[in-house]
């Protein structure tokens, strides 16, 4: 096989002003068609399974087939970004997207809305990865961090602030078919904002490797059916669950086998990034911060709703503080390393500080809290996220040869899809038997003839027979009254305490990586040296 990396004119010659602004604006609205599909189905469920008639398993299907494209997206996309060159790849993913999103509201055959998922998955995927190279490649490096910053609004501020919120009120005033269709103009804006990018189609010589594409999707849909639906079967108590595991499992080792191990012209990575282990050490990051990304966009409207009582609107508004935090974060960080030229890395400790402070502060909330309270730690979370992923994109990806790019990106994306998987999936593990726990805790307390119970229970008796209600209907009633106030403070509890658990998982995840990062140079140290002793053994002959 053969990889020829032909060089981009764009990279040494300063891009015309308004034409590099239209494609940054173009890539940026193709990362937001994005994140509308990534977070539709969590706003609409309940919509949408009104009008589809579909069980709770086909509804997850949904979710399962969009999830599963993308992560297989991410390794087999910078394929097609190396073939064919980033700007057609990023025209052909925006326009799968926009036709797929309209065509889910087409219909309400299952198999047909699967399908459709399946496409808006796959083309997700390829919008991020082909947009965020076209950037790489169409800027100067000294424009970079601003730049990247400009696309995590898209990637990252999006997906978890803007778009629930959007979608929240399309739900509540409109219907879910309303998300769906609102890709098709953004699509339309950003592909004409894309047909300012006059770069030339670069074909580089590529073989297809069928066999590690195959596995990787098998794997991926194994892997990602186990993380969204393990919880709801008691995890390895299930059968299938165990099936899917070892199936999905047994395909990342065949694929990690068949990549590294066989002799083959057929590389799902012909041009890998893994041996700077400057970038090995971001991607371990990638984990962490996915996890803590998606971890705690799933918890905190979960909070609100089931703990708060918003409706979808308010849910969805609350993340707009957090967002607007964020935006200024990635802006200010941006700016921040292109005038001081400060190493990036530096910038993700203390947004792990904000973050976490913004997890700790959270984990106080009440029954009784409303949006004000949690106006601050919202907004400390949106500045540490935005100080994190700027920082950490920039040290990942900057100093990547341009061959190398395409796929450097690819991973980079699936650590942090990945890492969010398995936060969600552990988060709602955790909660679900933190709520069972809590619940049985606080009914303990309960007995009959405590004395707290039996004032509680009149006093409530009283005010219902106060209002009209007759004395044994509202003996029957209060209890009733306080069993939901037990259960409420019970899931108020596990909230509180899976937002603590973030908290911890920075708290042991700071130390092993800090010792990753110092095993990776050691282990960079080494190769360097056996290279030199190669060397001069060789001039030696």
């Amino acid at each position: 096989m053969t990889f020829h990396v032909e060089p981009l004119p764009v990279l040494t010659k300063r891009p015309e002003v308004l034409g590099a602004i239209l494609v940054l604006t173009g890539v940026l609205l193709t990362a937001v068609m994005d994140s509308i599909a990534s977070t539709a189905l969590s706003i609409g469920r309940l919509d949408m399974l009104g009008d589809i008639h579909a069980t709770t398993d086909e509804f997850a299907t949904f979710d399962i087939a969009f999830v599963a494209a993308k992560v297989t997206s991410f390794l087999v996309a910078p394929l097609f970004v190396a073939a064919r060159g980033p700007t057609p790849c990023l025209r052909a993913g925006a326009v799968a997207l926009l036709l797929a999103s309209a065509a889910m509201t087409s219909s309400v055959d299952i198999a047909w809305i699967d399908a459709c998922r399946i496409v808006q998955g796959f083309a997700g995927g390829t919008v991020l990865v082909a947009g965020q190279t076209l950037l790489f490649f169409r800027f100067p490096s000294r424009q970079q961090p601003i730049v990247q910053a400009l696309l995590a609004l898209g990637s990252v501020m999006a997906p978890t602030t803007v778009t629930p919120a959007l979608q929240g009120w399309l739900v509540d005033h409109l219907s879910w078919d309303w998300i769906f269709l609102s890709n098709v103009p953004v699509g339309i804006v950003a592909l004409v904002m894309l047909a300012a990018d006059r770069g030339r189609t670069f074909r580089h010589e590529i073989r297809t490797p069928y066999i590690q594409i195959a596995l990787a999707g098998i794997a991926a849909a194994s892997l990602t059916y186990v993380s969204q639906q393990g919880s709801r079967f008691n995890w390895f108590d299930d059968g299938h669950i165990i099936l899917l595991t070892v199936t999905g499992l047994l395909a990342v080792i065949l694929l990690l086998l068949w990549e590294f191990q066989f002799a083959s012209d057929r590389l799902i990575l012909p041009a890998s990034p893994l041996g700077n282990p400057d970038y090995c050490f971001a991607l371990v990051v990638s984990l962490v911060a996915g996890f803590a990304l998606s971890g705690s966009a799933f918890l905190i409207p979960a909070f609100a709703l089931n703990v708060l009582n918003f409706t979808a609107t308010d849910a969805g508004a609350l993340l707009l503080p957090s967002g607007a935090m964020l935006g200024c974060a990635l802006l200010v960080a941006g700016i921040g390393v292109k005038k001081s030229g400060i190493n990036p890395l530096a910038l993700a400790p203390a947004g792990v500080v904000f973050f976490a402070s913004a997890m700790w502060l959270m984990s106080g909330s009440t029954s009784d809290s409303g949006a004000v309270d949690l106006e601050f730690p919202l907004l400390l979370r949106g500045f540490g996220l935005g100080f994190l992923f700027v920082g950490l994109t920039l040290f990942a990806l900057t100093l990547l040869p341009a061959k190398a790019l395409p796929f450097g990106i690819g991973l980079f994306d699936l650590g942090k899809q990945v890492g969010g998987l398995a936060g969600t999936a552990l988060l709602q593990t955790y909660l679900d038997q933190q709520l069972a726990y809590n619940r049985t805790i606080l009914a303990s307390h309960l007995g009959v003839g405590e004395v707290v119970l039996e004032e509680r229970l009149k006093a409530v008796a009283g005010q219902l027979e106060a209002r009209g209600l007759d004395g044994v209907v509202s003996g029957k009633v209060a209890l009733s009254v306080l069993r939901q106030a037990v259960d409420r403070q019970a899931v108020t509890i596990s909230f509180n305490e899976a937002f603590l658990a973030i908290v911890l998982l920075f708290l042991i995840a700071a130390p092993c990586l800090i010792l990753c990062k110092r095993l990776l140079s050691l282990l960079s140290a080494a190769q360097v040296n056996i290279s030199s002793q190669a060397a001069i053994a060789g001039k030696r002959r």
